[in-house]
């Protein structure tokens, strides 16, 4: 048995920057968090000839006994593309879970990618740095499977940690936020998260940002400027100590984020955002793309219980977290398989790899799942 864990995360600044249809003409930049709400992934050997994938969706049991009734789209459209990726082709159980439902805004999409890669990458023996364990799960989900998103949660969840991380068309660059532990400790305190109840389809979102941002609508392109900038001051401020700041700076970026699409908010997500504001909360925002998830805040101690009370009296539920510092991780690792009999050596009877992973037979099992609510510099380039 193998099992790897990733982090999701929480973004501080720079959302919508790290989206390829900016960075490639202007640069991004995301100030980011990396929080103990981790995504799973345990892979085990089988005494058979299938690749059998066992993923929880929260709503339904489904068994699909061919692969050929396996769609692209769906739950398990990740795992089979890394199944693909990495030529594997028999004698595995792959399962997986998050302890966050999706469609929240925490990345937890991509933070399932990175836990996918770094753990067949050692199943096949392979053992790839974060970079390169970000850079596959960023392909995977945005070349191979067409997603219109970001490249921010891949190396959030990957590397862990409060960074700053910079897009371009060069690369990724991944920077620690240089604060003393007091400052970490105080910034994770005043950060709060509350579950709206609604989860949401970012895609919608994502696709209509990156339309206008490709067309150069100008106020998209003004909006992603000052975010972008935003996040900046955002890096400033808690590398300065001054964390008060950064609630100021939150509530700057939510006003601009929202105007990137109709759909990022709407009359209850703005009601609870102004009720927050008027118990004591100095800025926040919706966590991801928007329209639903976690709404974050930046508030002071004092003003924490009123806050609390209030938006629970709304029905939003509290989640309580800490900084995650050790990014993707291998619980464990005990398998001992001759890799040779899970893959495809790419020439087995002329066909592609997506031939032989279509010969096989693949199980989808979506299981009923109650969810659970540095100073190093780092280079490379990612998958363009």
């Amino acid at each position: 048995m193998l099992i790897v864990r990733a982090p999701t995360r929480i973004s501080l600044g720079g959302g919508g920057t790290d989206l390829e249809a900016y960075y490639a003409l202007k640069g991004g930049l995301v100030v980011s968090a990396a929080i103990n709400r981790y995504c799973y992934v345990v892979v085990q050997a089988a005494d058979n000839d299938e690749i059998e994938i066992v993923g929880s969706n929260y709503h339904n049991l489904t068994i699909e006994p061919s692969v050929n009734s396996l769609p692209w789209n769906g739950s398990l459209a990740l795992p089979r593309a890394a199944v693909r990726h990495f030529r594997l082709r028999r004698g595995l159980r792959i399962c997986f879970g998050s302890e966050v439902p999706p469609g929240t805004g925490l990345g937890s999409s991509s933070s399932l990618a990175v836990a996918l890669v770094q753990g067949l990458s050692s199943v096949v023996g392979e053992t790839p740095d974060r970079d390169a364990v970000a850079g596959l799960a960023s392909d995977l989900e945005i070349n191979h499977l067409k997603m219109p998103i970001g490249r921010q949660d891949q190396y959030a969840a990957a590397f862990g940690g409060l960074n700053a991380i910079t897009f371009s068309k060069e690369g990724v660059r991944v920077e620690p936020i240089q604060m003393s532990t007091a400052n970490r400790q105080r910034l994770e305190r005043n950060l709060m998260l509350f579950y709206t109840g609604t989860t949401r389809h970012s895609s919608d979102i994502l696709k209509h940002q990156q339309r206008r941002t490709v067309h150069a609508v100008p106020d998209v392109i003004d909006s992603l400027d000052a975010i972008k900038a935003f996040a900046g001051d955002v890096r400033d401020e808690l590398e300065k100590g001054n964390l008060d700041a950064v609630g100021e700076l939150l509530d700057l970026g939510w006003q601009r984020k929202k105007t990137l699409a109709p759909s990022i908010s709407n009359a209850f997500i703005d009601e609870c955002y102004a009720l927050a504001r008027s118990k004591g909360a100095l800025g926040g925002k919706i966590t991801g793309a928007g329209g639903g998830g976690f709404l974050m805040f930046y508030c002071p101690r004092r003003s924490q219980p009123a806050v609390r009370a209030a938006l629970t009296a709304r029905g939003l539920i509290p989640m309580d977290f800490t900084f995650d510092y050790s990014g993707v991780h291998q619980l464990l690792h005990a398998m001992k398989v001759d890799t040779s009999s899970l893959r495809s050596n790419g020439h087995d009877g002329g066909r592609s790899a997506a031939q032989i992973l279509t010969s096989s037979t693949i199980r989808r099992i979506d299981h009923a799942t109650p969810s659970r609510a540095r100073k190093a510099r780092a280079a490379g380039g990612s998958r363009e």
